[in-house]
C-alpha cells in the first residue's frame, strides 16, 4: 500500500511538471511588438563602399511596448522581398539588395523575462564589389513570428535598409555589345570578353592573321570612364606561351564611325591584367587594338583577351 502511494504521488509530480513546461510563454497582446526605432520611421539609410570586399554587420533589436515582459519570449526576423514594391511606390525607384549580397548571421533574438527589449538580431552585408555603383539598394527586413506565431504579437510594420553605392571598382558591363572586331578563331568568340569571367572565357583573334588585331565594344549608353582594364585567360600561362599584347591602341568614339585615340600603350600584365590609363573619357564606344604581340607558342600571330573592363 504504502508503494502504491509513492508511485502515485511520483506520477502527479510529473504530471504537474508537464502541465508547468506546456504551460509556455505569457500570451502576448496583438500588436505589442515592434521594431526599436523611432515611431513612424520605416527607413535606414546607409552608404557602402563598393571598391572592397568587406563585413558589414547591422544590427537591430524587437521591443515590447507598454511594459516588461513577465516571461521570456522569442522573436524571429527575415528579409521579405515581395516589400520592395511598397518602398518603390512610397519613395521611388530602387533595385533588391542581391542574395549573394546579404545573410541573416542570427535572425533570432529573445526578450528576457523581466525586460523589454530583445538582444540584438544580426546580419550582414557582403560581396560589396558585386553591386553597381550610384545605385540605391534596399533590403525590407519584417518580423517572422513571435513565440512561433506568425500574426498578432509583432506589428505589421517593416524596416527597409536603404543602400547608397558609390564610385564603383568597375563599371557595369549591362547592355553593352560588340559592335565589330577584325577576326576570330573556333569557339573563342569576341562576346567572351563581355561576360562575367576574366580567367577562362575568352576571345581569341583568328592564328593564321598577322598583327594589328582589334575588337570594339557598344556601350548602348554614354559612359565617362578614367582607365581601361583587359585580362588574359590564366590558361596561357603567362608569360610562359605568349598569345599577349605588347603594344595596344584604345579609341574611342560617340557614333561608330568618327574613332578618337586615347593612347598607345605597352603592355605590362601582372597577375593576368593589366590597366591603361587613358585620363578621363566620356564615349559610347572603345576600340581595343593590339598593335604588337608576343607569338603564342613561339608560332601563331594571335592574341587571347579573356575581359575588357572600365574603370570609373
Amino acid at each position: 500500500m504504502y508503494k502504491a502511494y509513492i508511485v502515485i504521488f511520483c506520477s502527479l509530480i510529473v504530471l504537474l511538471t508537464a502541465c508547468k513546461k506546456d504551460k509556455g510563454p505569457a500570451a502576448l497582446p496583438n500588436g505589442s511588438v515592434s521594431f526599436q526605432y523611432a515611431t513612424g520611421k520605416d527607413t535606414l539609410q546607409m552608404p557602402l563602399g563598393v571598391l572592397s570586399d568587406s563585413a558589414v554587420v547591422i544590427g537591430f533589436k524587437a521591443v515590447l511596448s507598454g511594459k516588461t515582459s513577465s516571461s521570456a519570449h522569442v522573436v524571429t526576423f527575415a528579409v521579405d522581398t515581395t516589400k520592395l514594391a511598397d518602398f518603390t511606390a512610397l519613395y521611388g525607384s530602387a533595385v533588391l539588395l542581391p542574395k549573394s549580397s546579404y545573410f541573416f548571421y542570427k535572425p533570432v533574438t529573445h526578450i528576457p523575462a523581466g525586460a523589454s527589449v530583445s538582444d540584438s538580431a544580426q546580419l550582414n552585408i557582403v560581396q560589396e564589389t558585386k553591386l553597381n555603383g550610384y545605385t540605391t539598394y534596399v533590403l525590407p527586413v519584417v518580423f517572422q513570428s513571435v513565440d512561433g506565431i506568425m500574426d498578432g504579437p509583432a506589428t505589421s510594420r517593416v524596416i527597409y535598409y536603404v543602400f547608397k553605392t558609390g564610385k564603383p571598382l568597375i563599371i557595369s558591363k549591362t547592355g553593352w555589345t560588340i559592335a565589330s572586331f577584325s577576326s576570330d578563331y573556333s569557339t573563342f568568340v569576341p562576346a567572351n570578353v563581355l561576360d562575367a569571367n576574366n580567367t577562362t572565357t575568352y576571345w581569341t583573334s583568328n592564328i593564321t592573321l598577322q598583327m594589328p588585331q582589334f575588337i570594339a565594344i557598344n556601350f548602348n549608353n554614354t559612359l565617362t570612364f578614367s582607365a581601361v582594364t583587359y585580362y588574359i585567360p590564366t590558361a596561357l600561362q603567362y608569360p610562359t606561351l605568349g598569345g599577349y599584347p605588347t603594344s595596344i591602341l584604345i579609341e574611342t568614339s560617340m557614333d561608330g564611325i568618327t574613332w578618337v585615340s586615347n593612347g598607345t600603350f605597352a603592355g605590362k600584365i601582372t597577375n593576368n591584367m593589366q590597366t591603361l590609363n587613358t585620363g578621363v573619357v566620356t564615349a559610347r564606344y572603345l576600340r581595343f587594338t593590339s598593335l604588337a604581340s608576343v607569338k603564342y607558342a613561339s608560332t601563331y600571330a594571335a592574341i587571347f583577351i579573356s575581359g575588357i573592363s572600365l574603370v570609373p
